[in-house]
């Protein structure tokens, strides 16, 4: 399907599947969340999750492991109307079809191809307070252009659009990443490593928040043991408790519409 329309884009369970299997080939398991925040994807660090949504037993069953979180609908109009404000990648060119897929290789590759911020924290740059805030920001504009980048070359068979902020700003992004090479170390790829007791198959590293759904056997299967749906529930329960200590949760009224790019610094601050 290569329409480009304005209309609310649900993902299937089928999607769902494919998409944990994609992601645990990653290294990470999949969450599906309702959109509280205006998000539609991102890593949110570890996750509880089953090893074997089958298993009854208790012991040893749970593993804590990377996670990605991406949104059970996608407002594709209002992806479309919002396109000029990215960075770089238009993605009002995204075909509804391609939609969902490029927002779960962007969140993968804010592993596979991005700038480690502790990289640059931890070295003699960053001793000098006044740029130091600076240049992190810097990292994490540089970290949002990358995982479109590398987003649109896992999904799409065709050159990378551009939006006005992006063609204008070609050679200083190019600047840009070769000042950021210096102070990081270069880019890091994270996302061919595999995470212990995280295997393929439906029923193999589900988070339990996942498991916990209303609708969790449409998505996962119907061979969820009871007692792992029951854990499921409990640990959700308790969760909710203290909806701010969790993503997607935390994020509600904190997020910030996306600043200008800005690269008139990019000749001023050089690698100490």
């Amino acid at each position: 399907m290569s329409s480009r329309t304005d209309a609310i884009l649900r993902i299937t369970p089928a999607e769902y599947r494919q998409f944990a299997e994609e992601v645990k080939a990653c290294g990470m398991v999949l969450r599906l969340f309702e959109q509280p925040a205006q998000i539609i994807g991102l890593r949110s660090g570890l996750d509880a999750s089953v090893i074997d949504a089958t298993c009854e037993e208790v012991a040893g069953s749970l593993v804590e492991a990377p996670s990605l979180l991406l949104c059970t609908h996608i407002d594709a109009g209002r992806v479309r109307r919002e396109a000029k404000d990215r960075y770089e990648c238009d993605l009002s060119q995204l075909t509804d079809s391609e939609m969902y897929r490029f927002w779960l290789y962007h969140e993968i590759g804010h592993g596979a191809d991005n700038y480690c911020s502790l990289s640059f924290q931890l070295s003699e740059a960053a001793n000098n307070p006044e740029t130091a805030k600076d240049i992190l920001h810097r990292i994490w504009c540089a970290n949002e252009v990358l995982a479109d980048r590398w987003a649109w070359a896992q999904v799409c068979e065709r050159p990378m659009p551009l939006t006005a902020s992006g063609r204008r700003f070609q050679d200083a992004i190019a600047a840009e990443l070769e000042f950021l090479d210096g102070v990081t170390g270069g880019r890091k790829n994270y996302a061919k490593r595999p995470f212990p007791h995280v295997k393929p198959g439906p029923y193999h590293g589900v988070p339990l928040r996942m498991l916990a759904r209303e609708d969790a056997h449409v998505w996962i299967g119907p061979d969820i043991a009871p007692g792992v749906k029951e854990r499921a529930l409990r640990f959700e329960e308790r969760a909710m408790q203290s909806p701010h200590h969790h993503l997607p949760e935390r994020l509600v009224d904190r997020v910030q519409s996306r600043a200008p790019l800005d690269l008139t610094h990019v000749t001023v601050l050089e690698v100490a």
